[in-house]
């Protein structure tokens, strides 16, 4: 009879998830990661596959967790569906100045180093961004200022957001991020 497992598989997920978005997928051994989890790498296999499967498992994670987690944000805004955007978009920034997301965003990193070489990397990222493509586009929809652009505007709206931290991501600073999301913010309220 085999053992029942010890460990909570969320949890496991969470801490390679923060490896690789940290290392990305080249970067990070699977030493690295049974070291991260607390796990052997036998039981690392037994329980996720191999590397490959545990970095889109991880890739699911992050939809599920900071992805709806952008999309509830946005959904529960008490204000014109521009200015819930705009203002998830200065949010970030605010927290990109403030210190936050040294690493980017694990999608983001996952799209610029794997998605281009690995088809079910890319299908990974694509269907994790539409969520909040989505919650863009819904709020822009309900604007009546926005609501006929409001396919651009939500495919701009996920390029600032996406670019924001790429910026980041190539060590652009706080204030760089922050005056391309006020024009972003200008653009949106037209």
């Amino acid at each position: 009879m085999p053992r029942p497992r010890s460990f909570d598989p969320g949890d496991v997920l969470d801490k390679a998830k923060a490896v690789f978005w940290a290392k990305g997928y080249e970067g990070s051994t699977i030493n690295d990661l049974a070291e991260a989890t607390g796990l052997r790498t036998g039981s690392l296999y037994n329980a996720f596959g191999d590397k490959h499967s545990l970095y889109l498992k991880a890739l699911d994670r992050y939809g599920e967790k900071e992805v709806a987690a952008a999309v509830a944000w946005i959904s529960r805004q008490d204000c014109r569906g521009a200015e819930a955007v705009a203002g998830f978009l200065a949010m970030i920034a605010a927290q990109v100045e403030s210190g936050a997301y040294s690493d980017g965003c694990f999608l983001c990193n996952a799209a610029a180093d794997q998605a281009v070489h690995d088809p079910a990397i890319a299908a990974r990222v694509s269907a994790n961004m539409g969520p909040l493509r989505q919650a863009f586009l819904d709020r822009l929809k309900s604007d009546p200022r926005t609501a006929d652009a409001a396919v651009m505007l939500a495919d701009f709206a996920l390029a600032t957001y996406l670019g924001m931290f790429v910026m980041i991501r190539g060590g652009a600073d706080g204030a760089m991020v922050r005056r391309a999301v006020s024009v972003a913010g200008a653009a949106l309220s037209v």
